[in-house]
């Protein structure tokens, strides 16, 4: 039999369309999700339920406040479109863990779970009762998360101050050195916009997130060769600044604080977002021969001296850097976004130093980014087909995997959605019970 071509090959076992027709990775993991107030405790929850797993997400009666984070202020039959993003998969219920009451109830899923995600400040959960420490007495083979704004120890790890995102990108270091340059003797009167720069989406709670879901699995591995469980500490702003790239290196090695230098960067050059005449690109051209391709392919191989260059460091310099980028930006603003990329594309081939050209990506809008033809061929916004919400479109199918493919199999559910079938489910409660805890407002 002849042996199929790789392409087509990894099609057909990876296309995220027949993953409801193969097995999940974590379908016999039991995760309580207590996080609260907390997007990297959903974010964390949402991966390994994207693998299968059970995934009890416990809110208050009330709800999380979670659900109303969203533009505008929007809602869609009643939620915050981030919480719509980060409910799949889940099963929603309700407890209130502040009365002694579902403390109990808590004790009697956490004997039959695999892992407890929770986001309280450190001291909360061992004053009710329900610490790591209490919990290990009752199931041995729990894995316990935690994610803090400042660790399970340490100075401020008792803190009042809450853990939002923003929190931890201002405390990680990064976004320090994020953001638009202030021009030597200027001030923020005269540019208002050269301050700090969060990240755009919530990555100061995703990446501890994703940490958190990593380090789980790790725990999960573990326990399968001791048969013990153990506690995770994540602090939010202690994983992002794990993304410092060289900052603490550069100041350990050298004094040097790195500062805000725009979209360029001191690490590197070519490297930086560049205006064009019908939006932006990025350009990419780490290696001295690509920055001399770059000048090449727009002309000015014998202006600029090119030829001549022999090193990549001088023009790394941050005055160097400030001279060469308007020169650049002047360049690349006769063109549009797809000019550029064909130009790169063509250079490779026909260029003087071919196949060496330097890279060149259009900086898309969410909305070019879905109708992106190579994504939308990969599948991920297909649009779930959810039996509450509708047709939505969340990002999803970011793992191909042959074997066992994650998959969104719906996006979220209301407030305590799932109480019935899971009180009966684990603890036996019935109806009559659950009316019961409910009018005690402990569900």
């Amino acid at each position: 039999m002849e042996e199929r071509k790789w392409p087509d090959w990894i099609r057909e076992r990876d296309d995220p369309r027949t993953a409801h027709t193969k097995p999940e990775a974590l379908d016999d993991m039991t995760v309580l999700d207590l996080s609260y107030k907390s997007f990297a405790g959903c974010c964390c929850s949402s991966l390994l339920a994207e693998f299968g797993a059970e995934v009890l997400r416990i809110e208050p009666p009330e709800g999380d406040f979670i659900r109303t984070c969203t533009p505008y202020g929007m809602l869609y039959q009643g939620e915050g479109l981030n919480y719509l993003t980060e409910g799949r998969n889940k099963f929603h219920l309700t407890l209130d863990l502040e009365k002694p009451e579902g403390r109990e109830i808590l004790k009697g899923l956490v004997s039959q779970a695999d892992v407890l995600i929770e986001t309280y400040r450190p001291g909360v959960m061992d004053d009710w009762g329900i610490g790591y420490q209490q919990l290990k007495a009752i199931n041995p083979r729990l894995i316990f998360a935690s994610i803090t704004a400042y660790g399970q120890f340490g100075a401020m790890s008792r803190s009042r101050m809450p853990d939002y995102d923003n929190i931890a990108q201002a405390r990680s270091g990064i976004q320090y050195d994020s953001g638009e340059i202030m021009p030597e003797g200027k001030s923020y009167d005269e540019y208002p916009w050269a301050v700090p720069t969060k990240a755009g989406p919530w990555a100061g709670w995703a990446v501890p997130g994703t940490f958190t879901a990593l380090g789980i699995l790790a725990a999960l591995h573990w326990r399968g060769i001791t048969g013990e469980g153990q506690a995770l500490d994540v602090a939010t702003a202690e994983a992002y600044t794990r993304f410092d790239d060289y900052a603490a290196l550069w100041y350990q090695m050298t004094g040097n604080i790195n500062e805000r230098f725009g979209s360029l960067d001191v690490g590197a050059w070519l490297y930086c977002f560049a205006p064009t005449k019908d939006g932006a690109v990025f350009l990419g051209g780490l290696r001295l021969e690509m920055w001399q391709a770059f000048a090449d392919m727009m002309g000015k191989w014998d202006e600029w001296g090119a030829a001549s260059w022999t090193n990549i460091a001088p023009f790394m310099a941050k005055d160097e850097q400030l001279k060469w980028s308007p020169l650049v930006f002047e360049e690349t603003r006769k063109y549009t976004n797809e000019e550029l990329v064909n130009m790169s594309l063509e250079y490779a081939k026909t260029g003087r130093l071919a196949p060496i050209t330097p890279v060149v990506a259009p900086v898309c809008s969410p909305e070019e980014t879905m109708k992106d033809a190579n994504w939308l061929d990969r599948g991920i916004f297909t649009p779930v087909q959810d039996p509450l919400y509708g047709e939505l479109i969340v990002a999803q199918a970011q793992h191909k995997m042959t074997e066992t493919p994650i998959r969104t199999k719906w996006v979220c559910r209301p407030v305590g959605y799932d109480n019935e079938h899971f009180y009966l489910k684990y603890l036996g409660i019935g109806p009559a019970r659950l009316k019961e805890l409910r009018e005690k407002g402990i569900i």
